[in-house]
């Protein structure tokens, strides 16, 4: 029930997923403890693995302030007492959210049935002595109703097509994700690139029916069609087509972008700037290459015996980085010069995220050896490398949460403070070559 007096006020009303948000509370009794919660049933978050986590999940979040001499609470300077998060932090209750109940769903194979989870809603509650005296509602969105979509089934092309309905030329991007390969966290990016005036295409390179089972000589004529079928939309200024992908999409993009010159701007999150062996679906190594092209396999740093024998002894023993060691050992002792993407073929601006507290595979160290490669060979077009101390793996977009929590390599305000950092470098970084 709600107090006549209480009043939550969000501003603004309806919020982009990576725009921050003010939220004021006022009409409370003066210098008590109340407890504001959040908790979402349709929440999509990017972080959360979709093997764990499926749709209709309860999210929460809570924080327990005490209201100043005028009985209000602002987010803007307000720090909690107790909650899921602990600084003074406006988006806490956004990024601190946590599944309260699991209900895990089975993962849908076909492109049609996939929903695009264009926005979810966040009910905010006040609650005093166990009891709610105020709420209000809140709708975060990916893309609105001025984004329009198409979803693209040819051969060697599976993706999802986001563009504005004003039906005028824009830069494009191709989105690809991480290890999963899948379209669902691609399409979430390239549904908020969309928001600011790109054109972009989500691109699934395996996982889903009409494409391969796992991540193993996926076809790199996936990227290669991508752009051919951009280049043919009015939606799209063929001049000007990027490509962004995290984890192993970075490594993908980084190699796509040496092989095909359309390619003008790369967003390298995370990347690996070696070709690795692949992965088949039972998470054994698949004794070929990730990536093929023509028919060809793509020179490979292959899965050691004995460093892998190893990796299993550190992760039965829980040590920390276990993954991020067993790659490390790999780029020491196998063929690395065989195996370098020819990064100085690139024919465009280049921009890599990474960590120096990476778990799942030495990013800072890729992109150290990318930036060293095109130092050598005096690369003609503007290269980025942004690197974050405390920030883990995850870099995707800001304001979401993470689970489980045990990915957070240091603590959630580090990790959420780089995810926002990182994707406004993002953001600048087209922007910027856009403009050209």
């Amino acid at each position: 029930m709600n107090n006549d007096n209480c009043t939550i006020k969000i501003t603004p009303e309806v919020s982009r997923v990576d725009e921050p948000v003010d939220i004021k509370i006022n009409g409370l009794p003066k210098n008590e403890k109340v407890i504001i919660r959040a908790v979402s049933s349709d929440y999509y978050c990017i972080n959360a693995s979709i093997l764990e986590i499926g749709d209709n999940t309860l999210w929460e979040s809570y924080a327990v302030f005490e209201t100043d001499e005028c009985g209000n609470i602002n987010f803007e300077n307000a720090v909690p007492v107790d909650g899921t998060y602990s600084n003074c932090d406006k988006m806490g209750l956004f990024y601190s959210m946590r599944p309260k109940q699991i209900r895990k769903s089975k993962l849908i194979q076909k492109l049609s049935s996939i929903n695009e989870n264009r926005k979810y809603k966040i009910t905010f509650t006040v609650e005093k002595n166990g009891k709610i005296i105020g709420s209000k509602e809140h709708t975060r969105v990916y893309c609105d109703d001025t984004i329009k979509s198409i979803d693209v089934v040819e051969k060697n092309l599976l993706a999802r097509y986001f563009t504005s309905k004003d039906n005028i030329k824009h830069p494009a991007i191709i989105v690809l994700s991480g290890s999963d390969g899948r379209i669902e966290k691609a399409q979430a990016i390239a549904e908020l690139f969309a928001m600011r005036g790109y054109s972009a295409l989500a691109v699934c390179y395996f996982g889903l029916e009409g494409t391969p089972e796992d991540l193993n000589m996926i076809p790199l004529e996936y990227v290669e069609n991508a752009v051919k079928w951009l280049k043919r939309q009015d939606t799209v200024d063929e001049n000007k087509i990027a490509i962004y992908g995290r984890s192993k999409g970075g490594e993908l993009v980084l190699l796509a972008a040496s092989m095909f010159k359309d390619i003008a701007c790369v967003i390298a999150n995370t990347p690996s700037c070696y070709v690795y062996e692949g992965i088949k679906s039972n998470k054994l190594p698949s004794h070929h290459s990730s990536w093929m092209y023509r028919g060809r396999e793509i020179p490979y740093l292959k899965f050691n015996f004995h460093i892998i024998l190893r990796l299993i002894i550190k992760m039965m023993k829980k040590e920390k980085g276990a993954l991020a060691w067993m790659y490390k050992k790999l780029i020491e002792e196998g063929d690395r010069d065989k195996a370098t993407i020819a990064l100085d073929k690139i024919n465009g601006s280049v921009l890599m995220i990474s960590s120096a507290a990476d778990e799942i595979w030495p990013s800072k160290m890729h992109s150290e050896t990318v930036c060293s490669i095109f130092e050598k060979s005096h690369f003609k077009h503007e290269y980025k490398h942004i690197t974050f101390a405390k920030s883990g793996h995850i870099l995707t977009v800001p304001f979401q949460s993470i689970y489980p929590s045990e990915k957070y390599p240091y603590d959630v305000e580090s990790w959420a403070k780089a995810n926002m950092d990182s994707w406004n470098e993002t953001i600048k970084f087209l922007e910027k070559w856009a403009s050209k």
